[in-house]
C-alpha cells in the first residue's frame, strides 16, 4: 500500500471541475487501501506551501488531478522538481507547458504528420483573420474549452471578449473523438455527441449534456488510425504517463488534432476514465495505476 499526497482545487478557471476529480480519486484509492491526503493548493508559490512540501516529500506518490493554469501547464512540475519533488503523476514540466499552449502544441503534432486545423494565432483580439466564417476560436493557453467561441459573423466576432492570445481555425463540422493514453498505449476511442450545441464547458461537465459512445462506432481501421494519431501526437509532444489527445472530423470526415490533455478529468462525467473503463480497467484500478507510475520516480 502506498501514501499518496493528491493535489486539486487551486485558483484557475477549473477549480470546481478539479475539486471534483480531486476527491473522487482520493476517494478511489482509499477504497483500494492506500493512506491519502488531500490538499487544496492554493498557494501562489509552491515554496511558501510548507504543509503540501512536508506531505509531499513524505508521500510515495503526487497525484496532481488539478486542471488548467500553473497546475498543468508545467508551471508546477518544474516546481516541484526543484524542491527534489519528482514522484509526481503526469507529464514532466516541458511536455507539460508544450501541451498547454495550443498553437505550439500543434506545430509539433503537424510536424509529425498529424492533420491539423488551418488557423492563425493572434496576440490579442484585432479585425477578423483571414479565415472563411464560420471560425472556433479559443485561448492559445488553457483547457476545458473555457473560452471557446463558434464565431459565425463578423458581428459575432465584434462581441467576443477573449483575453490574452486566441488561436482561430476553420470550423470543423464533422465527428468529434478522444484518446486516452495510459502507460503509452492507447485505450478505446471515445466518441462525444453533444446534445445541443457545442462540447463546451457546461457540456463536458454536465451529467447527460452529452452522449458519450466507448468504444466509438468505427470500423476497425478507423479506430486504428486514430489512436495512431494520438499516439503520433502524444510522442510528439514528448509526454509521459498519460494524457488524452482530442479530435475532430472535417468536412471530408479527415480526424483533425485539436489539443492534447495532459492532467485529463478524473470526475464521474470524464472522458478519460470512461475510455478506462471500456478496456476493463476500474477507476480504483486507473487512480492505482496512475499513481505507481509516479512513485518509481522518487529518489
Amino acid at each position: 500500500m502506498m501514501k499518496i499526497t493528491v493535489l486539486y482545487g487551486g485558483n484557475g478557471d477549473e477549480r470546481e471541475v478539479s475539486l471534483r476529480s480531486g476527491s473522487r480519486v482520493a476517494g478511489a484509492l482509499r477504497d483500494a487501501g492506500h493512506t491519502v491526503t488531500l490538499i487544496d493548493h492554493q498557494s501562489k508559490r509552491l515554496a511558501d506551501a510548507s504543509e503540501l512540501l512536508r506531505s509531499a516529500r513524505e508521500a510515495d506518490a503526487v497525484f496532481l488531478a488539478l486542471h488548467g493554469g500553473a497546475g498543468e501547464d508545467g508551471t508546477l512540475q518544474k516546481e516541484l522538481e526543484a524542491q527534489g519533488i519528482f514522484h509526481y503523476t503526469g507529464s514532466a514540466p516541458r511536455g507539460a507547458a508544450i501541451a498547454m499552449r495550443k498553437d505550439l502544441a500543434k506545430a509539433r503534432v503537424a510536424a509529425v504528420g498529424v492533420p491539423v486545423a488551418k488557423g492563425v494565432t493572434l496576440s490579442h483580439k484585432t479585425a477578423l483573420p483571414p479565415l472563411p466564417l464560420p471560425l472556433a476560436v479559443k485561448p492559445t493557453a488553457g483547457g476545458s474549452s473555457v473560452g471557446l467561441y463558434f464565431v459565425k459573423t463578423v458581428e459575432e466576432w465584434q462581441k467576443i471578449t477573449p483575453c490574452g492570445g486566441i488561436l482561430c481555425e476553420e470550423y470543423l463540422p464533422g465527428r468529434e473523438y478522444t484518446v486516452g493514453i495510459l502507460g503509452g498505449r492507447a485505450l478505446p476511442v471515445v466518441e462525444i455527441r453533444p446534445l445541443g450545441g457545442a462540447y463546451d464547458y457546461e457540456h463536458k461537465y454536465t451529467a447527460g449534456a452529452s452522449e458519450e459512445l466507448c468504444p466509438a462506432p468505427l470500423s476497425p481501421q478507423k479506430a486504428g488510425y486514430l489512436t495512431g494519431l494520438a499516439l503520433s501526437a502524444y510522442g510528439a509532444l514528448g509526454l509521459r504517463d498519460y494524457a488524452r489527445i482530442d479530435f475532430r472530423e472535417d468536412e471530408g470526415a479527415e480526424p483533425r488534432f485539436l489539443e492534447a490533455n495532459t492532467l485529463p478529468g478524473m470526475t464521474e462525467t470524464s472522458l478519460f476514465p470512461l475510455a478506462a473503463s471500456a478496456a476493463g480497467i476500474s477507476f480504483p484500478q486507473l487512480c492505482e495505476i496512475m499513481a505507481t507510475s509516479a512513485a518509481k520516480r522518487k529518489r
